[in-house]
């Protein structure tokens, strides 16, 4: 197993990634197995076809295994009646009691609000809403009963920065920390805690798409946040295993941006540069210390 330079031993827990063949998951699935963790990653044929990476759950797991860590491979459609249910099933059945899960699959229409077909808002609930409902009612039992469990739900930035092109999916988003906020509550004193990452733009092949002209990508970049850049789905691993690992016993019901500071509400002028009160060159100057006499 490869040699790590940061804390959180996830040895002896078994943690269930839902979409976690992709993105985000995916990179959170390795790490999570390289520090112990036995992983079983969700993935979905389907989607993972749609954005022609079929094989990406199976070269996941032999990443994984190739670098010294366990990991399972569960096939589940969280779009089917009770799909988050089966899926919860299914990975105790082959992996064992979860004591930790990752509710990151999620799906999202680029349409404006009144052109979405009944099947397109149905589609996103079921999948950013319900599939995790069935899975928190599933898991949450054993959870409690043992003392011990840690959830993280990967929200958006459209919790509190809607966009107009995805309102459903939005909307989605902004349920589930509402539910994360309610349930963290409920179950600290059972040892479970649950919270949220609010993603802003990640590069992923979810928005492979918008890569294809460069300059426009760029463009996107430099105004998505203060930091001038989208994020890597590496950008926000820390802080997820810190969140899922027992060295947290006090943070839950959190929502944590991690958007680049493409939250903060700005005005019409866009993003500022801090002003320094003199140039660099004379700062620095006037910074030196000077030999003793």
């Amino acid at each position: 197993m490869q040699t790590q330079s940061v804390q959180w031993d996830f040895t002896g827990h078994r943690v269930l990634v839902t979409g976690g063949s992709r993105g985000i998951a995916a990179e959170l699935s390795y790490k999570l197995a390289m520090r112990g963790a036995e992983v079983a990653v969700n993935f979905s044929a389907a989607a993972d076809s749609r954005f022609g990476r079929a094989e990406a759950a199976s070269s996941l797991i032999e990443r994984i295994e190739a670098d010294g860590g366990r990991a399972i491979s569960v096939e589940q459609d969280l779009l089917l009646p009770e799909g988050g249910s089966s899926l919860a099933e299914k990975a105790q059945a082959i992996a064992g009691p979860i004591d930790t899960l990752v509710l990151s699959a999620s799906i999202q229409y680029h349409v404006p609000f009144l052109l979405q077909t009944a099947k397109d808002v149905a589609d996103q609930i079921r999948i950013n809403l319900q599939a995790n409902i069935e899975l928190l009612q599933t898991l949450m039992p054993p959870m409690a009963l043992s003392g011990y469990g840690r959830i993280l739900a990967i929200g958006s930035i459209q919790e509190v920065s809607p966009s107009p092109e995805m309102p459903v999916y939005a909307m989605t988003k902004a349920a589930m920390k509402n539910l994360v906020e309610n349930l963290a509550v409920q179950s600290a004193s059972r040892g479970i805690l649950i919270n949220n990452i609010a993603p802003g733009l990640i590069q992923t092949d979810r928005n492979a798409f918008r890569r294809s002209d460069p300059a426009d990508w760029d463009r996107m970049q430099s105004k998505a946040n203060p930091v001038g850049r989208a994020g890597q789905p590496d950008d926000l691993t820390a802080l997820a295993l810190h969140l899922l690992s027992p060295e947290n016993t006090f943070t839950t019901g959190a929502t944590i941006y991690s958007t680049g500071g493409g939250h903060i509400p700005v005005g019409t002028g866009g993003y500022a540069e801090l002003v320094l009160p003199q140039s660099t060159e004379e700062t620095a100057k006037r910074l030196e210390v000077s030999p003793q006499v």
